[in-house]
């Protein structure tokens, strides 16, 4: 039987008849809570957003028993475009015509076999796109210098507690990753791939054999640099370069625009105070106090209303712990994101309310603190299941030379933090359960 690639399409249509994306259930905090630029607004080459930088300076102070005193010279608010790039992520996947085949009699076929091809992949890539959102253009782990063994075809390493994240690798198994020294970044094996083959979330360990992307690394060489330097892990292709000329190909960020002391988005923090975030560097568990203290510094700097705060579950059950008269249950969440273990507190402070979500791509050591209405989701597409060149239902195409059909997500996007001053990062939590 043959395949016919807008017959599938078509299917597609009438299996899930509001739209793919739709009826799947995702787990996408970050894109759930900040809206995505409308489509009048979302970009072509990059979204630009001009943002005032300083006030008016132009005064002159007089005695009043001056008479026709001259005025100083005016000094004018100074005001800079942030050019924010989209940037891209394509999932590609493939069916073999046999599953096609399968797929394409009718509505109740195609969605018996296409359902959980459709739901990983959503699901998958919109991970992809929250880990970005939180630490594009930074490590997803730090491995301090470590004895490993001696490895031949596998090598197994610990991420240090603070830069664990139980949810950024639980269910990575087959993933390819790569790795440089913390120091400089200098590529660990020229950034040749390794492959997943094991996770370990209550050791915090990751097992890595010979990758199955590009040039496959060797166990030797990783081992030799994990147990000479501290090593920083990154997705495979997230990264290019070496020391002195490493790039980044993800998003910028959370933690990058809220620590950022340089040039971002065209304007530079060393010249603009406001353009710099705030950085809080703590001991020991987190509380309310210590909350309440580190955002007294982006409120001093401008911050008003509600503000979310992002820190990862173990943080979020001391916080739980630790309440106070503060505190109140914010009624405006459902039963269902309750039970989903997304539940909110929030707290009244001087700025406002501070809302505080637990969630598992949040590493053990850091906590987030952004304006509510101060962060968006800029770029061209928004995650969807067909690539741009292509109309919006035609989901499936044709691999030239092989016995399959095709099928991607795609999306170009960055999180956009508007006013760095009016954020905080803190770092060095140490939780009571690790």
């Amino acid at each position: 039987m043959s395949v016919d690639t807008g017959s599938l399409n078509s299917l597609t249509k009438v299996a899930y008849a509001k739209g793919v994306i739709d009826e799947i259930p995702v787990s996408g905090m970050i894109g759930d809570r900040y809206d995505f630029v409308p489509s009048d607004l979302q970009n072509g080459r990059h979204y630009e957003q001009p943002v005032v930088l300083t006030g008016e300076a132009g005064f002159t102070y007089s005695l009043d028993t001056q008479n026709a005193y001259d005025l100083n010279d005016s000094i004018g608010m100074v005001m800079a475009s942030a050019i924010v790039p989209g940037t891209d992520l394509v999932l590609d996947s493939t069916i073999g015509y046999n599953q096609a085949a399968r797929a394409s009699h009718n509505a109740t076929s195609f969605k018996s076999v296409m359902s959980m091809k459709f739901e990983n992949m959503l699901k998958s890539a919109t991970k992809r796109r929250e880990i970005a959102s939180l630490y594009g253009n930074d490590s997803l782990g730090t491995i301090t210098a470590q004895s490993v063994g001696t490895p031949t075809t596998s090598l197994t390493f610990v991420i240090d507690t603070a830069s664990w994240a139980t949810g950024i690798w639980s269910g990575a198994e087959n993933s390819n990753i790569v790795f440089a020294k913390a120091l400089d970044n200098t590529a660990v094996d020229s950034l040749r791939s390794f492959k997943i083959s094991s996770v370990n979330v209550d050791a915090r360990s990751i097992t890595v054999i010979a990758g199955t992307q590009g040039t496959a690394g060797t166990i030797a060489t990783l081992e030799t640099a994990i147990e000479a330097y501290d090593c920083k892990v990154y997705w495979y292709g997230a990264v290019s370069g070496s020391a002195g000329s490493f790039a980044f190909a993800d998003q910028i960020g959370l933690k990058k625009q809220m620590t950022n002391v340089s040039s971002l988005f065209g304007i530079d923090a060393a010249a603009y105070d406001l353009w710099r975030g705030n950085i809080v560097t703590i001991t020991g568990q987190l509380t309310m106090a210590k909350v309440l203290s580190a955002v007294s510094k982006p409120v001093q700097r401008g911050l008003e209303g509600e503000a979310d705060l992002w820190c990862n579950p173990s943080t979020w059950a001391d916080l739980a712990s630790n309440l106070s008269a503060l505190r109140r249950f914010d009624g405006s969440y459902s039963k269902k994101k309750a039970s989903n273990g997304s539940e909110v507190l929030e707290y009244i402070n001087q700025n406002g309310a501070i809302n505080i979500f637990s969630y598992n791509l949040v590493k053990e050591g850091d906590c987030f603190v952004v304006p509510r209405d101060g962060v968006i989701r800029i770029g061209a597409r928004k995650l969807s299941f067909n690539d741009p060149t292509r109309p919006e239902d035609e989901i499936f195409f044709t691999i030239p030379g092989k016995a399959g059909v095709g099928m991607r997500n795609y999306l170009n996007e960055n999180i956009f933090l508007e006013s760095p001053a009016q954020s905080v990062f803190i770092s060095g939590i140490t939780n009571s359960i690790a």
